[in-house]
C-alpha cells in the first residue's frame, strides 16, 4: 500500500470521527438545552466552544496536508487531531449520559405518583425465646383496628399462609392496651403498624418499649399514591422564579431506602422571596400540640400528623400560622440526608455550643464553625439531649443545617458538577410536589443571577406540659404548648417575605420570649 493510499484512508477514517464528534457536540448541546437549567449565555459560550474545538480538529487534519512544506508534520497533526476528536466524543456522550440520567431521576422524583411503603411488624418480649413467626404459631397475637387496620388484616393473612394455620388473636382499643397485655403475659405477641412504635414511646412510661421488646416477622406493603389528588386543589399557578413561595420541609424518621409513612422529626416552612433573595427559614417544634387538620377540635403533637400523611402536616401548620397556602413540600429521610450531605461535598455548620453527640458518641461539635459529612451532619440535626434547651436546640440545628445546604449548593458549583450523583442518589428518599421544570428553572436563575441569599431564621416557642393526644386518647404524653405571641410573631414574618419586604435581625428579635 502507498503512502499516499494510507494517508487518503487516514484521513478518511480521521473525517468519519470528526462528523461523528459534530453529532456528539450537537446532542450534548440539545440535551442542555432539554435541561433548561443553563442560562443562555452559558449555552452560547459552550456553543462557541464546541465549534472552536471543531474547528480546531479540522484544520490539524485537513489544512495543509499537500503542502510540501509541512509533510514532515502532517503525520503528527493528524494523530492528535484524530486524539482529540476521540476525547471530544467521549466527554460529550459522557456529558450527555450524566444530563439525561439527571433528568430522569429528576422527572421520578417530582413524579406525582410515588411508591410507599407500610410495614407492619410482630413484637415479643425481648427476653422471648421466639426467634421466627413460625416459633410463635401457639401465642396469643395482639392487634387493633385503631390504626392502620387494612396492613394489620393483609399482615394477619400472611401470618397465617407462613404458619398454615390460624394464629390465636385478640383485639385491643388501642396500641398502649396492646402493649400492657403485652408486658403482663396476657398475650405473648403483638401486631402493630411500625410506624406507630414511635407513637407509643412518646407515651410516659413506654420510652423504653423498643429496647424492652424485638421484631419477629414483618410485613411491608409497597403501593403507589398520586400527590396531584391533594396538591391539585392548590393554586400553585405562579412562577417561581418572580413569585414568593412556601415550601414545607419535612424530616421523616425513617432510614428505609423508600419513603415510609411516620412522623415528622423536621417540620421546617422555607418562605422564599426570589426577586429579593431572602428566605426565612421558620422552625415549628415537633411536640407543638396543635389542631390536626383531619381532627377538627382534638389536639395532637405535630409530629404525629405525618403518620396520616403529608397533606395532615402542611394543613395543620397552614392552620396554625393562618396561612392561604403552602405551596410545595420537600420530604426527605434520615438516609436521604446523609447521602445529600455527602454528594454536596460536605457542609460547614455553626453551633452555638460544644457539645458531644448522645446518639452518635463518635461525633464532637465545637462552639463555632463546625466542617460535617453526612453522618456526623445528621449527628447534628438530631441531637436534644446533650443541650440545654432540647427541642428548641434541635430546631435551630435543623435550620442551621438547611441554610449551610442552600449555601453550598447557591455559592459553589457543588450542584453543577454533582448534578447527576446527587439526583441519582436520592431517588426513592426524597419526595416532593416540585415540577421538575420548577427546579430548573430555579437553577437557571440561580447561575444567571450568582449572588448569595439572606437567609433568616426563627422557631416559634412554647412550654412544655404533659396532655392526652389525638394518636393516644387514653394516654398523657409530653407535648409544647404553642406561645401564642410568638406564633403571631411568626404569621408576621412570612407576611413580611411574602410581600418581598426585607426582614431584619431587629425583627426577629421584636416578641421572641424572653426579650
Amino acid at each position: 500500500m502507498t503512502k499516499k493510499s494510507k494517508r487518503t484512508k487516514w484521513i478518511v477514517f480521521a473525517g468519519i470521527m470528526l462528523i461523528i464528534q459534530l453529532i456528539a457536540e450537537i446532542v450534548l448541546i440539545c440535551m442542555t438545552l432539554k435541561t433548561k437549567m443553563l442560562p443562555q449565555k452559558y449555552i452560547i459560550v459552550v456553543t462557541i466552544g464546541l465549534v472552536f474545538v471543531e474547528f480546531i480538529v479540522f484544520s490539524l487534519i485537513y489544512v495543509g496536508q499537500n503542502r510540501k512544506k509541512i509533510k514532515g508534520t502532517a503525520f503528527f497533526r493528524r494523530i492528535i487531531g484524530t486524539v482529540l476528536s476521540t476525547v471530544m466524543i467521549f466527554c460529550c456522550l459522557l456529558g450527555t449520559y450524566a444530563l439525561n440520567r439527571g433528568m430522569g431521576t429528576l422527572n421520578r422524583v417530582t413524579d406525582s405518583k410515588k411508591v410507599e411503603e407500610d410495614k407492619v411488624a410482630v413484637y415479643v418480649m425481648d427476653n422471648d425465646s421466639a426467634q421466627t413467626i413460625d416459633d410463635a404459631k401457639k401465642y396469643k397475637f395482639a392487634y387493633t383496628k385503631s390504626y392502620g387496620y387494612e396492613d394489620t388484616k393483609k399482615a394477619i393473612e400472611d401470618i397465617n399462609e407462613k404458619i398454615d394455620d390460624e394464629i390465636d388473636k385478640k383485639s385491643y382499643a388501642s396500641a398502649v392496651e396492646m402493649v400492657e397485655a403485652l408486658y403482663s403475659g396476657e398475650t405473648k405477641a403483638m401486631i402493630l403498624n411500625c410506624s406507630y412504635e414511635s407513637v407509643i414511646t412518646d407515651v410516659e412510661g413506654y420510652e423504653d418499649f423498643s429496647s424492652r421488646t424485638r421484631i419477629i416477622y414483618e410485613y411491608t406493603r409497597t403501593y403507589e399514591v398520586d400527590n396531584n389528588s391533594e396538591s391539585e386543589q392548590k393554586d400553585n399557578d405562579i412562577d417561581v422564579t418572580e413569585d414568593a413561595f412556601i415550601v414545607y420541609i419535612s424530616g421523616s424518621d425513617t432510614r428505609s431506602k423508600k419513603l415510609t409513612k411516620s412522623r415528622s422529626d423536621v417540620n421546617i416552612l422555607a418562605i422564599v422571596n426570589p426577586k429579593n433573595h431572602q428566605i426565612l427559614l421558620l422552625n415549628t417544634p415537633r411536640d407543638y400540640y396543635v389542631e390536626p387538620s383531619i381532627a377538627p377540635g382534638e389536639k395532637d403533637k405535630l409530629t404525629h400528623c405525618g403518620l396520616y400523611g403529608i397533606d395532615c402536616s402542611m394543613d395543620t401548620l397552614k392552620n396554625l400560622y393562618g396561612l392561604n397556602e403552602i405551596n410545595y413540600y420537600g420530604q426527605i429521610n434520615f438516609t436521604g440526608f446523609e447521602t445529600l450531605v455527602d454528594e454536596i461535598g460536605g457542609i460547614t455548620i455553626n453551633s452555638d455550643s460544644s457539645f458531644q453527640s448522645t446518639l452518635y458518641p463518635q461525633y464532637k461539635f465545637v462552639k463555632g464553625e463546625n466542617d460535617v459529612k453526612g453522618e456526623k451532619a445528621l449527628a447534628f440535626a438530631r441531637e436534644r439531649y446533650a443541650l440545654g434547651d432540647g427541642d428548641n436546640a434541635r430546631g435551630r440545628h435543623q435550620m442551621e443545617i438547611i441554610k449551610a445546604v442552600i449555601e453550598k449548593m447557591t455559592n459553589s458549583t457543588a450542584l453543577l458538577t454533582n448534578y447527576s450523583g446527587i439526583m441519582d442518589s436520592l431517588e426513592g428518599m426524597i419526595s416532593t410536589d416540585f415540577a421538575s421544570d420548577d427546579i430548573s428553572a430555579l437553577i437557571n436563575k440561580q447561575l444567571s443571577d450568582g449572588g448569595t441569599w439572606d437567609i433568616k431564621t426563627f422557631a416559634t416557642e412554647g412550654e412544655g406540659a404533659s396532655k392526652k393526644t389525638y394518636s393516644m386518647p387514653t394516654q398523657r404524653a409530653y407535648v409544647c404548648v404553642p406561645d401564642e405571641s410568638s406564633v403571631q410573631q411568626a404569621n408576621q414574618l412570612i407576611k413580611k417575605v411574602m410581600n418581598g419586604e426585607m426582614i431584619s435581625d431587629d425583627d426577629l428579635k421584636i416578641t421572641q420570649k424572653g426579650d
